[in-house]
């Protein structure tokens, strides 16, 4: 069997996650009411390019509706002139199951690129207010599917160091031939992020 182009990029990114050592882990868990999402996330140390992070999730919506992803990040702070600013550059490989605009299931794949945006007020250095965007165009999205678009902002309060609870909204979404929007989760959710 020929691996396809995007089943060599995520095996190429996959392979240079897990020969990476990890330092820390944890366990993302989200709720809302019509959706779970879990995550594992490990950080993978500090080279000169910033802190890198590697995560693998699965969202469930219910069993025609489900997605599942992984990638890596790389994040830092900008520095003394903005305190309490970070931000991040991404990239994440996803499989998902959607229903289209027929009684048929669509089944895509994707490789998106992403951003993350995270501010702690100095006064409060617990809180953190949360951006990400990830993004495929049809040259990189495969299957049923023209192009995926994930948007996600959250405010999280860390309770002790490793213990962070947050509250946010997302919507995550796929273009299909079948329907040009299709929504494959959307709302408020609540969450809880453990570190091990």
């Amino acid at each position: 069997m020929l691996l396809r182009p995007h089943h060599v990029v995520a095996i190429s990114l996959l392979s240079i996650c897990v020969s990476t050592a990890a330092w820390a882990d944890a366990i993302d868990i989200n709720l809302r009411d019509t959706s779970a999402q879990v995550q594992y996330k490990s950080s993978l140390g500090r080279d000169p390019l910033g802190k890198t992070e590697f995560h693998l999730g699965l969202l469930y919506v219910d069993k025609n509706n489900l997605l599942s992803d992984f990638g890596v990040i790389v994040k830092d702070d900008i520095g003394s002139k903005v305190p309490g600013l970070s931000v991040g550059i991404g990239i994440k490989g996803l499989v998902a199951k959607v229903r289209g605009g027929n009684p048929v299931n669509s089944k895509a794949s994707a490789l998106a690129l992403g951003a993350m945006v995270r501010y702690s007020p100095s006064p409060i250095p617990r809180m953190g207010i949360v951006g990400e965007v990830y993004l495929s165009p049809n040259i990189v999205t495969f299957g049923d599917a023209n192009r995926y678009s994930e948007i996600v902002t959250r405010v999280e309060y860390e309770v002790i160091p490793s213990s962070t609870v947050y509250a946010g909204y997302r919507r995550v979404s796929f273009g299909l031939t079948t329907q040009p929007d299709a929504i494959l989760d959307k709302g408020v959710y609540a969450g809880v992020k453990i570190s091990f």
